[in-house]
């Protein structure tokens, strides 16, 4: 198997010894890499968003910093404390991984 990350060939491993990826192996036999995302705190990131979201500062949390700079500029209209709240919400909805964390993409607006 080849790690889809590097092309280093993986052999039979679980793990990449070139890059550290995870490999696992899909339905046909090949490799399929699994995706690391960055996780934040389910409970942290709700309570700041439904505390001082209004400011952004939940965004700065998850890594997100041009929203983060976006809630700050427009603080003043209100907007982005509806947002922060619907995302908080969203946010204590969303199932965790066991230990209390959620995952944070890069491709989308709301974690």
């Amino acid at each position: 198997m080849f790690c889809r990350k590097c092309g280093t060939d993986v052999g039979n491993s679980r793990f990449c010894p070139n890059c550290g990826a995870e490999v696992a192996p899909s339905g046909n036999g090949g490799p399929c890499y699994i995706e690391e995302h960055r996780t934040v705190n389910k409970i942290a990131y709700g309570l700041i968003a439904l505390l001082i979201g209004g400011l952004g500062i939940h965004r700065f949390y998850a890594g997100k910093w041009v929203s983060g700079i976006m809630y700050i500029l427009f603080c003043w209209t209100g907007i982005p404390s509806l947002l922060a709240f619907a995302e908080a919400i969203v946010a204590f909805c969303r199932e965790d991984d066991g230990y209390g964390n959620i995952p944070v993409y890069d491709d989308r607006y709301f974690v």
